[in-house]
């Protein structure tokens, strides 16, 4: 079972973050992937998506990825990326980086039906 305990024994650089505040990027992480189609990986995969969360908490871009800036800092040009490519949103960041390189290295078998 993934926990919040395991998550900030694997990043210490989280450790001071209340669990309050890492418990629902948890959940919502979780609801994300399936563990019986990733197996031994899923805890990882499901660490680097609530680290990569974490990362961007203090970034004011609503979910889009900085494009560009003026040299004095006075201009910001933000790209929405809700219909773009999700590889994008998850290269903001060191742990999006790594979720994408270990999540190629997953084998999917059968379907996936949703509701």
């Amino acid at each position: 079972m993934s926990t919040i305990i395991g998550f900030k024994t694997r990043y210490t650089e989280f450790e001071d973050i209340s669990d309050d505040v890492i418990m629902p990027i948890l959940e919502e992480s979780k609801a994300l992937l399936n563990e019986k189609n990733i197996g031994s990986k899923y805890e990882i995969l499901l660490f680097l998506l609530v680290a990569h969360d974490l990362a961007l908490l203090n970034e004011d871009t609503d979910g889009g990825i900085e494009i560009s800036r003026s040299i004095n800092g006075g201009s910001r040009t933000i790209k929405n990326i809700a219909n773009d490519n999700l590889s994008l949103y998850y290269s903001k960041t060191k742990y999006g980086q790594k979720y994408l390189a270990l999540k190629k290295t997953v084998r999917f078998i059968g379907a996936v039906l949703c509701d």
